[in-house]
């Protein structure tokens, strides 16, 4: 799904030589987990990966690391750098008590812990606060 974009559990299971119930299990498990969700919710829906997917497979290497890059600087609009050097930090600093979601959710939380983040990735994180509850020095 990252790689090819939205599939349905029928297109997943032909491109990976599987049963289709056994291809649906793994896509209904990654979707328990948060790394996949429903694009539509009727028989034969599609899924795509969520962020946290994306992230989830940065982390473990499971994909091409600039690629993983790539989708969540575009979908953010960030620098790739900022990006990579931002993930990278944060997953090394919590290690294993990092909180794996949405980008801005894991800047928020960062900065929260006492992590430096980059004026870049605050900006991300302001565009989800309230007007009034952002101070700007």
């Amino acid at each position: 799904m990252i790689l090819r974009g939205p599939a349905t559990a029928y297109r997943i299971a032909r491109d990976l030589n599987l049963h289709f119930t056994q291809a649906y299990r793994k896509v209904a498990r990654l979707e328990r987990f948060g790394m996949a969700k429903r694009a539509a919710n009727h028989r034969g829906s599609m899924f795509e990966v969520t962020e946290r997917g994306i992230v989830i497979c940065y982390y473990f290497g499971c994909a091409n690391r600039e690629l993983l890059i790539d989708m969540l600087a575009v979908r953010h609009k960030l620098s790739r750098a900022a990006l990579r050097a931002f993930l990278d930090a944060y997953l090394d600093y919590f290690k294993t008590d990092a909180i794996v979601e949405d980008l801005p959710i894991m800047a928020f939380y960062a900065a929260y812990r006492g992590m430096e983040i980059p004026e870049e990735l605050a900006s991300v994180v302001a565009r989800f606060l309230p007007k009034a509850a952002y101070v700007s020095y």
